[in-house]
Order: C-alpha cells, then structure tokens, then sequence
C-alpha cells in the first residue's frame, strides 16, 4: 500500500507543470527578444544607410561637378565682344545633367545681367570650328532676346538621332553665349560673370575681364 500511498503523491505534486509552464515563457521571452533585436538592427542599418545618402548628397551639393577644362575663347568685332566661348568637362562624377530643364546660366556684364539665358544642349562633331557653333546660336538672338547660350557636346555616346542632355565624364562640353551686338555686346574692360547652375550640385562661376585691346575675330583670355 505504500507504494500506492506514493504514487498517489507524486500525481498531486505540481513541480513537472510549474517547470513546463516556466520553459514555454522562457521560449516566448527568447523569440519576443529575437524579432525585436532583429527589428533594432534592421533600423540601424537603414538609418546609416540613410545617413549616408544623405552625407553624399550633402557633399554633392557642396561641390561642383564641372570645372573649365582650357582656354576661354571671345569673339571680337574689333569694338566689343559678341561670343564667348568656355570649355566644360564633368569631375568627379560620371555625368552632370545639364539639359535646359535642369540647367540655369546666368550672365553679367558689366551693370547689366540675364538670370537664366540657357538654350541646352546639342551635339557636335568631331572637328569643328567656333565660328560655326556661334552663329548657330546667334542665330536665334533678338531684341527681346539679346542673349543666348547652348552647350555642344563632342565624343557625344548617345546615338546620332538622340539628344545627348548629360555631360559625361569622358566628354567635351563648350558652353557657346551669343550677345547681340546692339543690346548686349560687351565694350573692352567689361567685367564678365559666367554662372553655370546644375539642379543638384554647387554653380560653377567663371568671371574675367574683356581685354583692353580688341583685335577682329577669336581671342583668348584668362578665366
């Protein structure tokens, strides 16, 4: 009879459920801290992932991805200035987006300034010269409109019947501004401020002064 007397005992006791109750709260704690670790460190990363998006944009803006890359050149009537002529190339960067949606160009001469005088972009060929390129654009000049720039692309990589609106970094850009010669023309000692506005980067500024003696056609000058 003892033996019942200890079985019926050991039924009555609750220790077994107690520790079976203890492991399946255990169990729940372990997988309620996993997700919400996962959870933790899923946030962290997105955060530094954000963080550095937002570190290389700032530095984007911060800086300018074109730089002049040569000689400016200015197209003399042996009076004043009706062309100039300034040579782009992208740095740093792949391509900057320049088509005339994405791109200002400011101009002052002298007291007078245009806000944004930018036409976009067009395609060259290999070997061409600079008288032709400007009176492409000259071409378009008017009274209500005595300024006019466009940027030719040479080496462009886009097919022959595309329009090329990025300069890559593997391109040639020139920026080619027409003033009209009765409205706009720039006199000899004239102070030039060229400013090229990108959407999301830094303006590249490029300013000189017009020589004091103007000799006919194309001369160069220091930017």
């Amino acid at each position: 009879m003892n033996w019942k007397k200890a079985l019926m005992k050991l039924a009555k006791q609750k220790r077994g459920m107690m520790g079976l109750e203890a492991a399946i709260i255990l169990i729940a704690f372990v997988i309620i801290a996993g997700a919400f670790s996962f959870m933790v460190i899923n946030q962290g990363l997105f955060a530094t992932e954000r963080g550095k998006t937002v570190i290389e944009d700032s530095l984007k803006q911060a800086s300018t991805p074109l730089t002049v890359d040569g000689t400016i050149f200015l197209n003399s009537t042996g009076a004043n200035v009706t062309g100039i002529v300034i040579p782009l190339k992208a740095y740093g960067v792949k391509y900057v987006a320049l088509g005339a949606n994405e791109t200002a160009v400011t101009l002052k001469v002298g007291e007078s300034a245009w806000p944004n005088v930018y036409n976009g972009t067009a395609k060259i060929e290999e070997f061409i010269n600079f008288t032709k390129l400007y009176d492409t654009v000259a071409g378009s000049l008017s009274e209500t409109k005595p300024v006019n720039a466009t940027l030719f692309i040479q080496n462009s990589n886009v097919p022959e019947d595309s329009v090329d609106s990025t300069l890559d970094s593997n391109e040639k850009g020139y920026l080619v501004i027409a003033l009209n010669a009765a409205v706009a023309a720039a006199p000899p000692r004239a102070h030039i401020v060229v400013e090229i506005r990108p959407e999301k980067a830094s303006p590249l500024t490029v300013e000189f002064y017009v020589p004091e003696s103007l000799p006919e056609g194309w001369i160069t000058v220091a930017g």
